[in-house]
């Protein structure tokens, strides 16, 4: 059986779920608008269009370094990808 690549949203759901659940941040502080949750919650493949964002939200949650590289080369494959 092979494993599915995880995709940006995918991926960035799980570490927000874990950040949240934890109490390292709220919604509110991570600064991602309602639309874009929504479209990662929705569909697997979006990806949110503006890297600093991606880096802001990512501090926010605590995440370490390899998660967000990780994270940003995943959003750039989602950007090609389209």
């Amino acid at each position: 059986m092979t494993e599915e690549k995880l995709t940006f949203a995918q991926l960035f759901l799980r570490r927000y779920d874990r950040a949240i659940g934890s109490g390292v941040c709220s919604f509110s502080q991570t600064g991602i608008g309602a639309m874009n949750f929504t479209n990662m919650c929705v569909n697997k493949d979006f990806v949110i269009a503006d890297d600093e964002i991606i880096i802001k939200a990512c501090r926010v949650m605590k995440l370490p370094q390899e998660d967000i590289d990780l994270l940003l080369q995943l959003a750039a494959e989602g950007r090609d990808d389209d």
